[in-house]
């Protein structure tokens, strides 16, 4: 088969970002001191989540070192619903690969499953964890961006962080299988009235996965920063440049990378879970990541993948996730091929010249500051001021193995 040459791509994109978020969280904090009713000794619970969001280590302990200097006493509480394979120990090990650790942030973690029911909404029970409702208040800490499954005007952010991680693995099996996907704000509310919500910080990312701005915000606050934010986030959010395609090849795929393993926001597949009537791009994913750690959440979005993809996949994590998502589909295993180059043979073989085949290679979702792109593309790309071509022609090379032996 003659196989389609390449070409590397950048695209350019949004890069402001904040400095010092440590500072910037401190500065606000200060500023609302006289609102945040702290009284000495009061015990703190501080959210911590179990995304990779940046600069999560020093903006937690700009919070936690607020509290300890106001008097009280914070510990952190795993905000996962279900990750970390539903279990205490799991959920203090993903904070740990993201740096949030007792040693770090100068509090200590404080992990249980168990759960508090506060009541209900819509018909859907409302859980949190014991330990935060058992707290003198709560402190909420999560990025704001589009969800892959949460559709209505508020999102992935403060009110999901309330709602689904701290709810654990109850709360996250009531809301996603509630079937509702607009619940959010009801939801947040609710317990913003039922426990002392003291305040949140809100995290907005650039499009290359950097601070872009931190918001100290009042409980009453959560509702329009979720919704603006989410609406700046889209606005920001990297995407695959081309639409029309033969095939778009995903290196690797996660849950440190998205929710989903593949953020649908960007690959545009959402018809896959939610019937947006998209048009059905073939999708390849290769492998998983390090740090997703077997859970391959998400690979029922892709048509095809490799041996050593589902090789290394923890079904007890992964299908653990996928059942509290509620979304079965995520959980499917692909079409298995053992080389890299047998999905190049059986996507293209059928077409006239394989060597003009259309083809976005990315190296995840979360990185889409560079990618590959075949000839084919390169006029289409040229109409694109924010896309910049390299001038080399890249072959289509595999190693011993059949794999592809370049990349980024």
């Amino acid at each position: 088969m003659k196989y389609p040459k390449w070409i590397q791509v950048r695209q350019l994109l949004d890069g402001k970002r904040v400095d010092n978020p440590y500072r910037s969280v401190q500065e606000q904090l200060q500023v609302l001191e006289h609102k945040i009713k702290l009284s000495r000794g009061a015990r703190i619970a501080v959210a911590a989540g179990s995304r990779h969001i940046a600069n999560i280590v020093p903006i937690t302990k700009a919070a936690v070192d607020f509290i300890k200097t106001s008097g009280g006493n914070p510990f952190i509480v795993p905000s996962m619903g279900s990750h970390g394979g539903g279990t205490a120990e799991g959920q203090v090990q993903v904070l740990t690969e993201y740096g949030l650790t007792e040693e770090a942030l100068g509090a200590p973690i404080l992990s249980s499953m168990e759960v508090v029911r506060l009541g209900d909404v819509d018909g859907i029970p409302v859980y949190l964890d014991k330990k935060a409702v058992e707290a003198d208040g709560i402190v909420v800490i999560n990025r704001i961006k589009p969800h892959q499954v949460f559709k209505g005007d508020i999102q992935s952010g403060l009110n999901k962080m309330l709602v689904v991680g701290l709810g654990k693995r109850k709360g996250a099996d009531a809301v996603h299988g509630s079937g509702r996907i607009d619940v959010l704000p009801l939801m947040g509310d609710y317990i913003r009235s039922s426990v002392s919500v003291l305040f949140g910080v809100a995290i907005l990312e650039n499009s290359y996965d950097e601070t872009r701005d931190v918001a100290v915000i009042e409980p009453g606050q959560f509702n329009e920063y979720d919704r603006r934010w989410a609406e700046m986030s889209r606005a920001l959010l990297p995407r695959i440049p081309i639409r029309q395609l033969d095939m778009v090849l995903v290196d690797a795929m996660g849950k440190d990378v998205s929710g989903s393993g593949m953020d649908t926001n960007v690959i545009g597949f959402t018809r896959r879970i939610g019937g947006s009537g998209q048009a059905a791009v073939p999708l390849a994913v290769l492998d998983l990541t390090e740090k997703t750690e077997g859970n391959a959440m998400g690979m029922g979005l892709a048509d095809f993948t490799t041996r050593r993809l589902v090789d290394k996949i923890n079904f007890a994590a992964t299908y653990t996730n996928v059942l509290a998502s509620g979304i079965y589909s995520t959980g499917r295993i692909p079409i298995i091929f053992e080389r890299d180059k047998d999905i190049f043979d059986a996507a293209l073989g059928k077409r006239e010249d394989p060597s003009r085949a259309r083809i976005i290679r990315i190296k995840d979702t979360l990185h889409l500051d560079r990618f590959f792109a075949t000839e084919e593309l390169i006029a289409e790309i040229k109409r694109q001021d924010h896309l910049k071509l390299d001038d080399e022609l890249i072959e289509t090379t595999f190693d011993l193995n059949g794999n592809l032996d370049f990349g980024f």
